[in-house]
């Protein structure tokens, strides 16, 4: 029921003249149920429009992002610039920093999306040890090798930054910290667990500093590579 027809139809009750037959707790009970309905459709109306700002403000954020990678990739991590990457996202500047209110805390926008869900691939260590070792390193492998090109871009940006801000990465130094920590909770496979994931993470930072850069074929064999040993460190 809409905001107009559920007020209109609290206001017609209220004003109604019952004959005695008619008991006031049916009045009262009709008058409940159309302010119900009002309450309803108000917060139904705040929420929907909420959720749809809410949206809209993520997607404009996503374009942001990938317009600073687009910068980064075109000029180099030296030359991004709010103008630049206004102009490449196709807003306003003033539309910009109502986002990333400075490149700053754009930086930081885009290591925030890097990391996205990742600390909480730790979480199922807690109940299963052994089991969810491999589930960890299956995922991170996969997060890894799956990096979308924007991604990738987004890194070489943020890690030419922390040349000048090594405070940016402290996030990520955190994650990467949490993430080596529980790789050596179950002792017979830790020291197996650990070069897995350093192998993984170490072959992206080549690719990401430029130094290294392997073929469709041979980044897909050492992935198929990294997973079988993965495997063998499940428990018989």
């Amino acid at each position: 029921m809409s905001l107009i027809r559920a007020y209109g139809v609290s206001a017609r009750l209220s004003s109604m003249q019952l004959p005695p037959s008619k008991t006031r707790e049916h009045h009262n009970g009709l008058i409940k149920n159309a302010h119900d309905n009002l309450n309803d459709s108000y917060y139904y109306t705040v929420w929907t429009v909420y959720k749809r700002r809410s949206m809209k403000a993520e997607s404009t954020r996503a374009r942001i992002r990938v317009a600073a990678a687009r910068v980064i990739e075109r000029d180099g991590a030296a030359h991004l610039t709010l103008d630049k990457i206004a102009a490449a996202a196709g807003i306003s500047k003033g539309g910009l920093l109502y986002h990333y209110p400075s490149k700053q805390a754009l930086l930081e926008g885009l290591l925030t999306h890097l990391l996205g869900n990742r600390p909480k691939l730790i979480e199922p260590l807690a109940s299963d040890e052994e089991q969810n070792l491999t589930l960890l390193l299956d995922s991170l492998i996969d997060a890894d090798f799956d990096l979308p090109e924007d991604e990738r871009i987004m890194a070489q940006g943020l890690v030419a930054a922390s040349a000048e801000s090594p405070e940016l990465l402290a996030p990520a130094k955190e994650h990467v910290g949490d993430l080596f920590a529980a790789l050596g909770t179950p002792p017979p496979t830790a020291d197996a667990a650990r070069i897995i994931f350093l192998a993984s993470q170490g072959l992206q930072l080549l690719e990401i500093l430029g130094l290294l850069s392997l073929s469709a074929p041979e980044r897909n064999q050492v992935r198929q590579h990294l997973k079988a040993l993965t495997r063998e460190l499940q428990p018989c």
